[in-house]
C-alpha cells in the first residue's frame, strides 16, 4: 500500500504529493497526520489518499509514524485543497501555514485564565442590543452595523445567552483587538490563536478546542485556517478591515473571502459586524439580513468651499473653529483627524476651487507628475496648466503635513496645548487640549471600553481617500467617515466633517446602505470587485528585459481567456514588473491551470482589491 502525502513544508505551487510505502503495522487513511523522511530530515505530512498500487520499480521511502491525536476530517482537507487551487498555491504550503505541528511533549491545552473586566453600555442602547441579538438568534447569517468592538462584545454575550451551547469562532483583524476583547467576554474563557504564540501553545489551544463540544476560539486570520469543521457560529468583527488579509507573504489569502467558503462547506452560522457595510459584504446579504444599530452620532457636514471666505485659516473651517473654541472653553478635549498622505494627490484651482473629476465616471482624478488619472476606470489625461472653469493658472496641490496643520491650530488657539499622535509621534497619556491624530490613533490608542474626555471630533480631511490610487477609494471614505463618527458616538461628542464633496459625504452618513448600492452599480460598470475578481502577477526578476519577455508571454496566454480584462505591464518601486488582470467571479477558475503551472518566481495575489 502506498500513501500520497502532502509534506508540511513550503513547496512550489506546481508540486503535489509524494509517495511513501505504508508499513504493515501502520493503519493510514486520508487526513492522517504522519511522520515522513524528507531530504534526510523527519517532518510531518498530511495523507491525501491511499492507493493499492505497486511502486513501479521506484524505490520509495517508508512512513515512520502516525499521529493518532490529529486527523483532518474529509471536509476539512477538501477545504484546504480547493482553497490552495483558488490561491494558486501548493496544498503543502497552505497546510504548513495553517496547522501547528505536534510538540515533542504534549501538555493539556486549556483556555487562557483571565481577570474579567466589566462590560457596560448606556441604558439608551440596551433595547437596541436586545433587538439585534433577537434578530441574530433567528438567522443563519447577518450583517450588523456596529459602532465598535465594545458593542460587538455586548452582542456576542447576548447571543450566547440566547444560544448557550455553541462552538464559536470570533475573528478580529489585529492582535490589539484580541487584547481589547478577551477580557470583556464576561464569564467566558476563550482559547486564543493569533499567530503570535509559539507552535506548542498554538497546537495545545487548537487540539483542545477541536476536542471540546462548546467554547470560544478568539483569533486573527490564522485562527480560521487552524481549521475545525464542528464550529457552529462565526463572528467576523470589523468585516471590512484590510488587516484581515495576508498581504506580504505566501499564501496570500483574505479571511473575508475564505470565511464564506468555510460557512458554505461546514454550514456554520455567520455574522459580520462592522462600522459600515462594504461592497463585498453587502452582496452576500439580503436586505432583511442587514441590521442597523438604531442610534446614531450627531453629525455636521461642512462645505469647505462655501466657508473659504469666512475663515482666514487654510485647514480649519469657520464652523469647526467656532465649535472647537466652544468645546475648549468648557474644559473638554478636541480630537482632530488629519491623515498625512505625503505628496499631494489632488490639485485644485486657488481662484474658484474647481475640482478635477473624471469625465467618464465622475471620480476624483489623482495627480501624478505629468498626468491626472482615474483609479476606477483608468481614464488618463495630461496635467493641465489652466483651470478649465475660470482659466486661472493658479493650480495648487492640496495637501499639508500634520505638523503644518498643528502650527495653524496653534495660531488659531494660542493658549491650547496641541499634541500630534501618529507613528512618528507615539501617544503619551497627557492633558492635551487638542489631539491631532491619524488613523494610527484609532488602530493603536483608542480604547472603546474606557471613558474619554473628548468633547468634539473634527475630521479635517475626510476627502483624502478620494485621491488614493485604489479603485476602492470611495469605499475607504465610507469606512473612515463611519469609524470616526462612531468614536464620537461613544464619547457622546458632536462630529464635524469638513469636505469639498458635501453631497457625497452627506449621503454616506445619512444612508450608507443606499450609497454602497450605488457604488456597487458603478463597480459593475467598470469591471471591479465583487463582480470581477482581480489578480496581480509580479515576476521577481532584476533584469528588466527578462521580466518583460516573461510577462509578455504570460499576457499573450491570458489574453485568450474570454471576458478577461488585462492591463499592460507596469513596474513597482523595487523595479519588478507586474501585470493585473480580472475575470468575472464565476469564470475565475479559468486562471487556475495557467497559474498553477507557473514557477514561484511569479508572485500571485488572487484577491488584489480586497
Amino acid at each position: 500500500m502506498i500513501a500520497e502525502v502532502y509534506p508540511l513544508i513550503r513547496l512550489p505551487r506546481n508540486k503535489k504529493t509524494f509517495d511513501y510505502l505504508i508499513p504493515e503495522f501502520l493503519k493510514v487513511s486520508r487526513g492522517n497526520l504522519v511522520s515522513i523522511p524528507y531530504r534526510n530530515k523527519r517532518i510531518w505530512g498530511i495523507v491525501r489518499g491511499v492507493k493499492d498500487k505497486p511502486p513501479r520499480g521506484i524505490t520509495l521511502k517508508t512512513l515512520l509514524d502516525v499521529q493518532q491525536d490529529v486527523h483532518l476530517r474529509e471536509e476539512e482537507l477538501s477545504f484546504f485543497e480547493s482553497t490552495a487551487q483558488d490561491l494558486a498555491q501548493s496544498v503543502s504550503s497552505l497546510l504548513y501555514a495553517a496547522l501547528p505541528l505536534p510538540p515533542k511533549r504534549i501538555g493539556q491545552g486549556s483556555p487562557v485564565a483571565l481577570s474579567w473586566l466589566p462590560l457596560t453600555l448606556p441604558n439608551s442602547e440596551a433595547e437596541h442590543v436586545v433587538r439585534v441579538v433577537r434578530r441574530l438568534s433567528e438567522r443563519g447569517k447577518a450583517f450588523v452595523q456596529t459602532p465598535d468592538i465594545r458593542r460587538a462584545a455586548a452582542v456576542i454575550l447576548g447571543y450566547l445567552q440566547q444560544k448557550p451551547n455553541q462552538k464559536i469562532l470570533i475573528l478580529v483583524p489585529t492582535l490589539r483587538d484580541i487584547q481589547l476583547l478577551r477580557c470583556h467576554l464576561t464569564g467566558q474563557q476563550p482559547y486564543i490563536i493569533s499567530g503570535e504564540e509559539t507552535n506548542n501553545e498554538r497546537y495545545q489551544a487548537w487540539s483542545a478546542f477541536r476536542k471540546a463540544s462548546t467554547g470560544i476560539l478568539l483569533g486573527t486570520r490564522t485562527a480560521l485556517l487552524t481549521i475545525d469543521s464542528s464550529i457552529t457560529t462565526i463572528f467576523l468583527l470589523k468585516s471590512g478591515e484590510k488587516n484581515h488579509k495576508q498581504h506580504d507573504r505566501n499564501p496570500r489569502y483574505d479571511v473575508r473571502e475564505l470565511v464564506w467558503k468555510f460557512q458554505e462547506k461546514f454550514a456554520s452560522t455567520l455574522f459580520c459586524l462592522d462600522v459600515s457595510p462594504s461592497c463585498s459584504t453587502l452582496t452576500r446579504f439580503h436586505e432583511i439580513e442587514c441590521l442597523t444599530w438604531g442610534l446614531y452620532p450627531s453629525i455636521s457636514v461642512v462645505n469647505v468651499n462655501q466657508e473659504k471666505a469666512a475663515s482666514s485659516a487654510q485647514i480649519v473651517s469657520y464652523t469647526a473653529s467656532e465649535a472647537m473654541s466652544q468645546t475648549l472653553s468648557q474644559g473638554k478635549q478636541v480630537l482632530c483627524i488629519y491623515n498625512k498622505k505625503g505628496k499631494s494627490k489632488e490639485i485644485r484651482c486657488r481662484e474658484c476651487a474647481y475640482r478635477f473629476l473624471c469625465p467618464t465616471c465622475s471620480t476624483s482624478l489623482t495627480a501624478f507628475s505629468h498626468t491626472l488619472e482615474c483609479a476606477r476606470c483608468r481614464y488618463k489625461e495630461g496635467k493641465p496648466l489652466r483651470c478649465p472653469s475660470c482659466t486661472s493658472m493658479d493650480l495648487i496641490p492640496i495637501g499639508y503635513g500634520n505638523e503644518r496643520v498643528a502650527k495653524e491650530l496653534s495660531t488659531i488657539f494660542p493658549s491650547a496645548q496641541i499634541t500630534i499622535v501618529d507613528k512618528e509621534h507615539p501617544y503619551t497619556a497627557d492633558t492635551a487640549d487638542i489631539l491631532l491624530v491619524t488613523t494610527y490613533y484609532y488602530e493603536t490608542v483608542f480604547d472603546p471600553f474606557k471613558k474619554t474626555g473628548i468633547g468634539l471630533v473634527v475630521h479635517l480631511n475626510v476627502d483624502a481617500p478620494l485621491y488614493d490610487s485604489s479603485p476602492t477609494a470611495i469605499e475607504e471614505l465610507f469606512r473612515q467617515s463611519w469609524q470616526w463618527a462612531w468614536l464620537a458616538f461613544g464619547a457622546r461628542a458632536p462630529y464635524i466633517i469638513q469636505t469639498a464633496s458635501p453631497d457625497l459625504v452627506t449621503g454616506v452618513m445619512e444612508n450608507p446602505f443606499k450609497l454602497i448600492q450605488e457604488e456597487l452599480q458603478a463597480r459593475q460598470r467598470y469591471f471591479l470587485p465583487p463582480f470581477y475578481r482581480w489578480c496581480r502577477i509580479l515576476y521577481k526578476e532584476d533584469e528588466r528585459r527578462k521580466a518583460e519577455i516573461a510577462l509578455k508571454h504570460l499576457s499573450d496566454e491570458l489574453s485568450a481567456i474570454p471576458e478577461i480584462v488585462l492591463h499592460s505591464l507596469q513596474w513597482n518601486q523595487k523595479g519588478y514588473g507586474f501585470i493585473e488582470c480580472g475575470l468575472p467571479e464565476i469564470s475565475f477558475h479559468l486562471f487556475s491551470p495557467i497559474f498553477t503551472a507557473l514557477s514561484d518566481r511569479y508572485i500571485i495575489d488572487t484577491n488584489l482589491f480586497s
